[in-house]
């Protein structure tokens, strides 16, 4: 039976047009969780996302029916449907990159006694997909989910050195950022920079994000193609960064031959 829709051409425009309004709005809602760190009221949410309040109100409550928003007394907080989505990208699924790669983080971590980080990059952004980190090892305020300017971290030096350089134009269009003295803020040094990277295959961030830490990273190459970073966070002193730097390139390369593996018995 063929149900014919009598409504007019622009009702059915202009009700499509709310619609849409309406689930950006919700997107808002949920992107404005991304840099918290603790719940959040209402009238937070609400600002941080740029919606009227009684909006907000209504949105959380289907968010909520639905498993993506929580509420925690007054306040918000992601739902696990947040999670079980997530756990379905790509890249966290059994041999994808997170899976393959938890294993020799876990030993980069021993063997240096450092904080182990893997990354992608994400426009003129890296993404942190995984952190090891023990006890003893000096605080590295990271966790996975967040983002730093790729210009500034040696991930996020070593993403762009080995990829595109459409990737490289993202970044330096974004501007380089200056977070310490330290930071490369000129775009011909920053070129400069990224050279010496193809040439040596290893990336350093020597204070350029905060002055208290020195990385190192290497490239995770797939089949020919920069996938994502591996590196160690360390102290300024008390390192020795030429051991440290041999274990992170022995890390990348398996993490990259592993890599290269899983993707080829998926095809």
């Amino acid at each position: 039976m063929t149900v014919l829709d009598d409504t007019p051409n622009g009702a059915r425009e202009e009700r499509a047009g709310r619609q849409m309004t309406s689930v950006a709005k919700a997107l808002q809602l949920l992107d404005a969780f991304r840099k918290a760190r603790a719940d959040m009221s209402l009238s937070e949410l609400a600002r941080r996302a740029d919606v009227p309040k009684s909006t907000a109100f209504r949105l959380l409550a289907e968010l909520e029916q639905s498993g993506f928003v929580a509420r925690n007394g007054t306040k918000y907080r992601l739902g696990l449907s947040c999670f079980e989505l997530g756990a379905r990208y790509s890249m966290c699924r059994p041999n994808g990159l997170r899976d393959t790669a938890s294993h020799f983080l876990s030993h980069l971590h021993t063997a240096t006694g450092l904080t182990a980080h893997l990354a992608v990059l994400d426009g003129p952004e890296i993404l942190h997909v995984e952190k090891v980190q023990g006890p003893n090892n000096p605080v590295v305020l990271t966790m996975p989910g967040q983002r730093h300017p790729a210009s500034c971290t040696a991930l996020g030096k070593a993403l762009l050195a080995f990829g595109s350089s459409e990737d490289v134009r993202t970044a330096l269009d974004a501007g380089l950022p200056r977070f310490t003295p330290h930071s490369i803020t000129d775009p011909r040094r920053f070129m400069s920079e990224l050279k010496r990277i193809r040439e040596s295959g290893v990336a350093y961030n020597r204070q350029e994000l905060s002055r208290e830490l020195v990385c190192v990273a290497a490239p995770i190459i797939v089949h020919g193609a920069i996938e994502a970073a591996v590196s160690v966070s360390g102290p300024t002193a008390g390192v020795r960064w030429d051991r440290t730097e041999m274990l992170v390139r022995r890390a990348a390369a398996d993490i990259s031959a592993a890599r290269g593996r899983n993707t080829s018995s998926q095809i």
